[in-house]
């Protein structure tokens, strides 16, 4: 299946960003950027360094001229409130703070509603501050955290 463009918007900056939806990953234009960006998050420690891909997932992604500039990488779950489950967005270091999450956001939220989610959700890593505050900015909060210890 190819990419579908499902909205055009405006960012800060007054650049158009055309919103996309890839219905599978593997043939998606997002696959270099997401891993170029995944590994830089496992190498901050930002990320968990096993990430399950599939058939499930999905992306919106922005792009401007051409280029792509962030994504939600996601799937609908299988539990009681088809829960939009984000695994992985990001957005390119040089295209911050434009507002592009937040378009990016109201893209995949109006696309889980659709497909019939009634929550979405995400894990956080403690220490990745930007994400807590993108997840906050969108509504989203904390509901449970995960207590580790390591065993010597």
């Amino acid at each position: 299946m190819a990419d579908v463009v499902i909205g055009k918007e405006i960012d800060k900056t007054g650049a158009e960003v055309t919103v996309k939806l890839a219905p599978t990953i593997g043939n998606s234009k997002i696959v270099p950027f997401f891993l170029k960006n995944y590994a830089k998050l496992i190498e901050d420690g930002l990320a968990h360094p096993i990430i399950t891909f599939n058939n499930k997932n999905k992306a919106v992604y922005a792009e401007i001229n051409g280029q792509v500039v962030g994504h939600i990488v996601y799937e609908v779950q299988e539990d009681v409130a088809k829960t939009g489950w984000i695994t992985f967005s990001c957005i390119d270091d040089n295209f911050r703070q434009r507002g592009i999450y937040n378009i990016l956001h109201r893209h995949f939220e109006t696309t889980v509603k659709q497909a019939g989610s009634k929550k979405i959700a995400s894990h956080v890593h403690v220490t990745n501050m930007p994400r807590q505050a993108s997840c906050a900015s969108v509504g989203m909060k904390p509901v449970f955290y995960r207590m580790e210890k390591e065993l010597k």
